[in-house]
């Protein structure tokens, strides 16, 4: 059994759970029909892994400190081994919300299932690999534990004079922690300063005072924490007076957009927007004049991106421009298939994640894509490491590389 003090401390994150989460997660418990859409589940077939198992352990767990019966007959002792198992069933999860869209009652799950983490943390039980990045990011303000005086050394590899670190300037550019450390992705931040370059207009980043979004700190439940990372990136954005700020990372601009008002109880003084978004402007504009090719060009929608954020026909419309072949999986757009990369599974079983992916990129190369193209560098990281991991020969790009392409600024 667990001290009282952990007790004590479950018995709190538990309460934290809203009426219309209480509701959800009894419902949910009952309910199994987003099962086999659930990715991780699909992976490992493990009961354990399913949604509707993880709801029905977070309810026996609140029963135990807040039912009827335990006002009655007094409170049950949560177990390590009940403990363990939600944590078990709580990171075994890419946090894709295909159980939320395939939910017949609508329910929130990825608000359920950052809560669940919460109570996770509070629990200690946290997997020691998720733990060991919050304190990198607590320590580095990014999840790696690189410098935060070296996330602008990215530049130092790629062929750009000079990234602007302005006092003021209408658009700024974020770049984001998988962006600017982890060298697949670097030249994802070369294409993006090369698009932003070649505008007339005033644009920025944040060099080090560009802090970590914060949303790894969400996915592991630490959302008091999540709030820091907020307020100092509003801070140091709004201080440059900026108008816009763009991002290539699919979780940072989900937490910008959704998660930062929540956290400060207010929006922003600036406009947000993918850098996919973006694009699309300024192409329909004319303002980047590109000559259209016609590669086979398969895309993939990042699922804080498109499923959990709306922005799906902005890079279709995007691509319209780039190629003249452009074709879909199976599943795509608000029904896309997670590529395994998100939700720090890769922190807590790798093996998971590779096996994810491998179902996209085996399908990318039955329909004969010659370009696998997604707008999220944790995408982009997960199809580089599968395609190694299994040996599969395919061209995999950000959407914003297939644009320096058309430049001539980035290499075949």
């Amino acid at each position: 059994l667990l001290t009282s003090n952990i007790q004590e401390n479950i018995k709190a994150a538990l309460g934290q759970f809203s009426r219309k989460q209480l509701m959800e997660l009894d419902t949910c418990s009952h309910c199994a029909l987003c099962t086999e859409m659930c990715p991780a589940y699909n992976s490992s077939k493990d009961s354990l892994h399913a949604p509707g198992v993880r709801t029905s352990k977070a309810v026996k767990l609140y029963d135990k400190k807040f039912s009827l019966w335990s006002k009655i007959f007094g409170e049950k002792e949560i177990t390590q081994k009940e403990m363990d198992d939600l944590a078990e069933s709580a990171y075994h999860c890419t946090l894709c919300g295909r159980c939320r869209e395939s939910c017949p009652f609508g329910f929130e799950t990825h608000e359920l299932w950052i809560r669940i983490r919460e109570i996770v943390e509070a629990m200690g039980t946290t997997p020691e690999n998720v733990a060991r990045l919050s304190n990198m990011l607590d320590e580095n303000m990014n999840p790696y534990g690189q410098d935060p005086d070296t996330r602008l050394d990215w530049s130092f590899y790629v062929d750009i004079d000079e990234v602007p670190e302005e006092d003021e300037a209408d658009i700024a550019y974020f770049i984001g922690c998988t962006t600017a450390y982890k060298g697949a992705n670097h030249e994802v931040a070369f294409s993006i300063s090369k698009i932003l370059e070649s505008l007339d207009v005033s644009w920025t980043v944040l060099g080090e005072d560009e802090w970590c979004c914060g949303a790894p700190s969400m996915m592991a439940g630490k959302v008091e924490e999540a709030k820091k990372y907020a307020e100092h990136n509003v801070k140091m954005l709004e201080d440059r007076k900026v108008k816009k700020v763009i991002t290539g990372c699919a979780g940072c601009f989900r937490s910008f957009k959704f998660e930062y008002p929540a956290l400060l109880g207010r929006k922003p003084n600036f406009e947000i927007q993918h850098s996919v978004e973006f694009l699309r402007d300024q192409l329909a504009e004319g303002k980047l004049d590109l000559e259209k090719g016609d590669e086979t060009i398969i895309y993939h929608d990042p699922c804080e991106l498109g499923r959990l954020s709306g922005i799906i026909k902005e890079p279709r419309e995007a691509l319209s421009y780039l190629t003249s072949n452009q074709i879909e999986f199976d599943e795509n757009g608000i029904d896309s298939k997670c590529c395994g990369g998100g939700g720090l599974l890769q922190g807590v079983n790798n093996d998971m994640r590779l096996d994810i992916v491998k179902i996209k990129l085996e399908e990318a190369l039955a329909k004969n894509a010659d370009i696998l193209v997604s707008a999220c560098p944790a995408c982009k990281l997960a199809f580089v490491d599968g395609a190694r991991e299994h040996e599969i020969e395919l061209e995999i790009r950000d959407i914003h590389e297939i644009v320096a392409k058309r430049f001539g600024v980035l290499e075949e």
